[in-house]
């Protein structure tokens, strides 16, 4: 190898290497944003008498929050970390891709494994509109865990 392919493979690993300025870099979602998102879901979906479970992961999909209020099923665990990974991995909301699923020919998100297109999945941005995660809600139906999940980000209720 000659010098000057040694010299461009250096180059290469240090733009690979060299940190990223801070505005390139994502917020990330904190705990304590984490759990005041989930407690002003939980309020909304108690304003309305449901319990839900409420999972908020970053936006590699590790979970960040996690939170099943008594009463909920079990079934809406998994559920709710479907929608969550699902929002987290598309920064789409899981209602919005199953819409576009649906339109294409043979609707291909829907066999993707670990992804669900049920509504109560939205993806978290930051306040750069970055996108850094997403919130899965379930326990109701798909459009109330939407509106949960939405009440979360807006810190409603």
């Amino acid at each position: 190898m000659n010098s000057n392919h040694i010299r461009a493979s250096l180059f290469m690993c240090s733009l690979l290497l060299a940190p990223t300025s801070q505005a390139d870099t994502p917020s990330p979602i904190t705990a304590e944003a984490a759990r005041t998102m989930a407690a002003a879901a939980e309020r909304a979906a108690r304003s309305q008498g449901h319990t839900i479970v409420i999972s908020i992961v970053d936006n590699h999909g590790n979970l960040k929050h996690f939170h099943r209020m008594d009463g909920t099923s079990s079934g809406s665990i998994k559920v709710a970390q479907l929608k969550a990974s699902t929002s987290a991995r598309f920064p789409l909301s899981s209602g919005s891709l199953a819409e576009r699923s649906a339109a294409l020919p043979a609707n291909p998100y829907a066999s993707l494994p670990g992804f669900t297109l049920l509504g109560g999945g939205l993806p978290i941005m930051d306040a750069n509109g970055r996108h850094i995660g997403g919130i899965g809600i379930s326990g109701a139906t798909p459009e109330l865990d939407a509106a949960f999940a939405q009440a979360a980000l807006d810190g409603d209720a």
